[in-house]
């Protein structure tokens, strides 16, 4: 099972897997309980994760962006690539569309809400998180869409009608630049990131650089997945944080 810190958990940070009976009481004291209330949940084994933005206006207006595959960096459980639209069937698709806009409508959401989704061995999906906030899953949309996540967040919380999220181009894949507590990168890195074709480089301007932290992050549109990521990938290993 997992033990998750019922606050500030993100990725990766205040989530413990508990494998053995014996490592209960040593996970429980890591994450600081009793003095810190914790969450136990069943352990799922997953095909692969998805997540969807969602935004929802003051008068329940909601638009749903495409699905998004999300790939973890597989020793820190950090998110490192998204994948837009994820490569799954039409039905699986409107199934996690379905499934988010009802937990958004939930808890009576209005902005932007990034669900992320675990698509199960049978084609099922469960709600793995709801943030409610524009979500680092859904900053392909800058470029990649008509209206980005951030507009449309405006537009939902000053009541305004909501804009076409709806892709620009065939595909995207978002690369995130993640910390090891090194130097910031200068302008040599910067210009060899710069230099392929098709990407859009955004740095968020952290004036310290920590293992696993979101530095910035890689956009690349193009016909198909298989290009997009070719180029993202390599502007974002030319940056180095």
């Amino acid at each position: 099972l997992l033990l998750k810190t019922r606050r500030d958990g993100y990725d990766g940070y205040g989530n413990t897997l508990v494998q053995e009976p014996d490592d209960a009481a040593k996970a429980c004291s890591a994450l600081g309980w009793p003095a810190r209330g914790l969450l136990a949940e069943a352990f799922v084994t997953f095909k692969r994760e998805l997540a969807v933005i969602i935004v929802r206006g003051q008068d329940g207006e909601e638009v749903v962006y495409p699905i998004v595959e999300t790939q973890q960096d597989p020793e820190r459980h950090i998110c490192r690539v998204v994948l837009a639209p994820a490569p799954i069937l039409g039905e699986i698709a409107a199934r996690t569309s379905e499934l988010a806009a009802k937990a958004v409508r939930a808890v009576g959401g209005v902005g932007t809400f990034g669900v992320e989704v675990f698509q199960l061995a049978d084609g099922s999906v469960v709600v793995n998180e709801l943030a409610p906030r524009p979500h680092n899953s859904g900053h392909y949309s800058i470029e990649a869409c008509v209206t980005s996540q951030f507009a449309n967040h405006m537009r939902a919380v000053l009541g305004l009608p909501l804009g076409d999220p709806a892709m620009r181009a065939p595909a995207a894949v978002m690369v995130n630049l993640l910390g090891s507590g090194g130097a910031l990168p200068g302008r040599v890195q910067l210009a060899a990131a710069l230099a392929v074709p098709g990407t859009h480089l955004h740095l968020y301007g952290k004036s310290e650089s920590r293992p696993g932290r979101k530095m910035g992050h890689v956009t690349a549109t193009g016909d198909n997945l298989e290009d997009a990521l070719a180029r993202a990938s390599l502007s974002a290993s030319r940056i180095r944080t």
